[in-house]
């Protein structure tokens, strides 16, 4: 069994290859590179019983090992029918680097060597949280592995997905709980 990455479509490699020679200029080849569906949950959606299911697909992310032991991380929009995918940002330090051991944590957990599990990355932006989601190909549960979280509640490692939505059901209604300010329009 095994974790499986999503292949990134012909255009949108070719517009991280190209953002990346922008940045970069001319480089090495990457030692390991991952792509990684982005995924959205919003924070009304998710505070109304809102589940995997209600995700958007906001683009990729490309997170990249070196020769020289750097890790990138590189995120690129959906293409469309009108345009390519278009260059979102580029990461390099720790942030890229939790993102790269979170890939080797899931890569070595034991349901991974059971069953067969998709990597997509899981952003949740109204409670500060980023993690893995393993859509389970098999007849089991998807599960999500926290890498940024402002919610210690939310940052438990790996947990089964119905167990982490009850949580991040309710740090979205705590948020959505505080008074607005005039001054975040």
């Amino acid at each position: 069994m095994a974790l499986r990455f999503v292949p990134p479509a012909p255009q949108v490699l070719s517009s991280y290859q190209e953002s990346l020679t922008d940045f970069l200029g001319p480089h090495d080849p990457e030692a390991e590179l991952f792509h990684l569906p982005v995924e959205m949950l919003g924070l009304t959606e998710l505070a109304r019983d809102g589940t995997l299911r209600d995700v958007v697909n906001s683009g990729c992310r490309f997170v990249a090992a070196w020769p020289s032991g750097r890790v990138t991380s590189c995120e690129v929009t959906d293409p469309t029918l009108y345009t390519k995918g278009v260059f979102r940002n580029f990461v390099e330090g720790d942030a890229a680097v939790q993102v790269f051991e979170a890939i080797n944590r899931a890569r070595s957990l034991d349901s991974v060597q059971t069953m067969d599990f998709e990597l997509r990355y899981l952003t949740i932006s109204g409670i500060q949280f980023e993690g893995l989601r393993l859509v389970c190909l098999g007849s089991g549960s998807d599960l999500i592995l926290s890498v940024v979280s402002a919610s210690a509640e939310l940052d438990t490692g790996v947990v089964e997905a119905e167990s982490f939505l009850a949580l991040a059901r309710r740090a979205a209604a705590v948020r959505l709980a505080l008074p607005v300010s005039p001054l975040s329009n």
